[in-house]
């Protein structure tokens, strides 16, 4: 008897034009929705701790040097995150993001910290997307 009334309830949903204007919106919405975005590669080329040897309470330097690979990107510049870990004697550990712009090729990043701070670790957050150049699959 329920296979019955299923069957019965089938083939007037079927029917209606509003349950095929339901079907095609979620299989068409996806396909409409996806896009393909692109993205620099940012990497991490160099470290530099910059300190001056006559006066260690001084304030020092952290520098890191960065190289933004651009090819599949139509602009030379863009946004990007990086989150630190800073370490402090006496104090908590601190977790910070700076917000920096990278440019084509190679350019440099600088943080001063006090004499008793260091950056423990660090990583590339966030890569801002950029307008597509070429596709990857296209070439």
């Amino acid at each position: 008897m329920d296979g019955i009334v299923l069957g019965l309830f089938l083939r007037r949903l079927l029917r209606r034009p509003a349950f095929w204007l339901l079907l095609a919106f979620t299989f068409a919405a996806p396909a409409a929705l996806a896009a393909i975005t692109c993205k620099p590669i940012l990497s991490v080329r160099n470290i530099r701790e910059i300190r001056a040897s006559d006066m260690p309470i001084q304030p020092w330097i952290w520098k890191a040097t960065i190289v933004a690979d651009d090819t599949y990107c139509g602009t030379a510049t863009g946004a990007f995150e990086i989150d630190f870990m800073r370490i402090k004697e006496y104090a908590p550990d601190v977790q910070f993001t700076e917000k920096y712009r990278w440019t084509a090729g190679q350019f440099d990043i600088v943080i001063e910290l006090a004499a008793d701070e260091s950056i423990h670790a660090y990583r590339i957050g966030f890569i801002a997307p950029c307008v597509c150049r070429a596709l990857p699959f296209e070439k």
